[in-house]
């Protein structure tokens, strides 16, 4: 995609995303403190996919980042896209967005088929083996494909969607000391764990998949001492598994 339509897009989402940042929580979205440099290079992918992600540089600590509750057992970490994604798979909608300009890339990065009759594509999801066949008729597996431009960047995330990111990965270290979750009813005190996330400016192209990072501990009071129960943490990633891969 090029030239003003291209341009449009990229003033729509930014738009977009700007009404999206006034309907979020009134704090700030990250607590920075200083970590060393240096981080070992990765190769992410995952679902079959072979997203290169080149050398991951570590960025500083997530310390006082949004949280926001969902339902009883799990609380998100906001993480919002600050460019226009290569693409998107909405679980919940059983669609895929696709930038046209990086439609090839995305197609050999998940190991998709397209249905010739229907134009469906068909992706393997986290946990197939990496060669299991996606047969036609498999709802679970297929998605109806659009363009980056009927993406709502303004829509919640369903679990293990995913999107593509165009940029380098940043290895960040997630430690909250009784974080205040949206709401103002409750405190979560969780990690340290360390996760990929993408950035920009970059080139490559990079798979995060919203899914539970790790879980933590939500408490009644800003001093942490009166548990309410543990939770688990959603946020945008590279997954686990698929950070290891190729390490």
């Amino acid at each position: 995609m090029t030239g003003a339509g291209a341009e449009h897009d990229r003033r729509s989402f930014l738009r977009r995303a700007a009404l999206a940042a006034l309907a979020a929580p009134t704090l700030p979205w990250v607590g920075c403190v200083p970590e060393p440099s240096g981080a070992p290079e990765r190769n992410a992918r995952g679902g079959g996919g072979d997203v290169r992600a080149g050398p991951a540089e570590r960025g500083p600590a997530i310390t006082r980042p949004i949280l926001v509750p969902q339902g009883d057992d799990a609380v998100v970490m906001m993480a919002p896209p600050t460019e226009v994604p290569a693409a998107y798979v909405s679980m919940a909608q059983r669609r895929l967005f696709v930038d046209l300009e990086y439609r090839d890339q995305v197609y050999w990065d998940l190991h998709a088929h397209i249905s010739v009759s229907t134009g469906v594509w068909r992706l393997p999801l986290v946990g197939d083996p990496p060669a299991h066949p996606v047969m036609p008729g498999d709802a679970v597996r297929e998605f109806e494909e659009l363009t980056m431009r009927d993406w709502d960047p303004t829509a919640e995330p369903a679990e293990d969607d995913m999107r593509i990111m165009v940029g380098r990965t940043l290895a960040r270290r997630v430690d909250l000391e009784c974080a205040p979750v949206a709401g103002g009813l409750s405190w979560l005190r969780a990690g340290p764990w360390d996760i990929l996330r993408s950035v920009s400016p970059g080139d490559a192209l990079i798979r995060e998949d919203f899914h539970a990072v790790g879980s933590g501990m939500r408490y009644a009071d800003r001093e942490c001492t009166l548990q309410l129960g543990p939770v688990r943490v959603l946020t945008w990633a590279v997954r686990d598994e698929v950070a290891t891969e190729g390490a």
